[in-house]
């Protein structure tokens, strides 16, 4: 937990999925609870800290992004 966590976030905390990336199966991470969620909102429960929403390396922000376009153009968007 970080500095100005208040321990809020771990009621929300997610496991991690066998077969598809936490991104791409809607969970999000705060930065600074280094948790990842299963939270509607874009801000952090417990920190109000920005959740993100995609990850951060390259090579993991290519597969989210093939996910993601594959789930557009399966619901026809």
């Amino acid at each position: 937990m970080g500095i100005s966590c208040n321990g809020i976030c771990q009621r929300y905390r997610a496991r991690k999925p066998v077969s598809i990336g936490r991104y791409a199966s809607g969970q999000k991470r705060c930065n600074s609870c280094g948790v990842f969620m299963n939270w509607d909102g874009s801000w952090c429960p417990c920190c109000n800290y920005r959740l993100r929403q995609s990850p951060c390396s390259g090579k993991y922000k290519e597969k989210y992004l093939q996910i993601k376009k594959k789930k557009a153009i399966s619901f026809g968007l």
